[in-house]
């Protein structure tokens, strides 16, 4: 994981108490989706999507994780998928267990994601080429409109890992 410096809209204001919720319960998460592109510099606001290892103490952790964080009891989006809100709070949260769409383990993922300072706490966020194919796996409109964003911004920060001298 390479480290970096940046600001996330999704993340601004609520940052001190979504992260120390996430460090008090000691959660195996890692930031996806667009609130991690906006992490890596992507001019996008969203709300925060975790991609957290499916384990039974990950499952109790994320029950901590909501009353940390002012949220009501976890509840699922849709009978069809196991991903759960946390509402209820300032920050808007969804957590996704294992796998994003396009089928890459948590284990895939971790290894190519990125540690990003964000204040004095570092975040594990997915990789902008991990979050680009699953935006693509989707296929859904909404998805597939933040794909050109999400290539520029690629695209940008990679020249400005050259002219650096650094990979991403």
């Amino acid at each position: 994981m390479s480290g970096a410096t940046h600001r996330s809209r999704a993340l601004d204001a609520h940052q001190p108490l979504l992260l120390t919720a996430l460090e008090t319960v000691r959660l195996e998460y890692m930031v996806v989706g667009m609130a991690a592109a906006s992490l890596q510099g992507a001019p996008v606001m969203t709300q925060v999507d975790l991609l957290v290892r499916d384990t039974p103490l990950n499952r109790s952790r994320i029950d901590e994780l909501a009353k940390h964080i002012g949220a009501g009891k976890p509840i699922h989006v849709s009978e069809l998928s196991t991903t759960l809100s946390l509402i209820g709070s300032d920050v808007p949260v969804d957590v996704l267990f294992d796998r994003l769409p396009g089928g890459r383990s948590f284990e895939a993922l971790r290894a190519r994601a990125l540690n990003i300072r964000f204040g004095d706490r570092s975040v594990v966020v997915a990789s902008m080429s991990d979050i680009i194919a699953s935006k693509e796996a989707t296929g859904r409109p909404k998805d597939l409109a933040h794909l050109p964003i999400l290539r520029e911004t690629e695209r940008i920060r990679e020249l400005l890992a050259r002219e650096k001298g650094e990979g991403l």
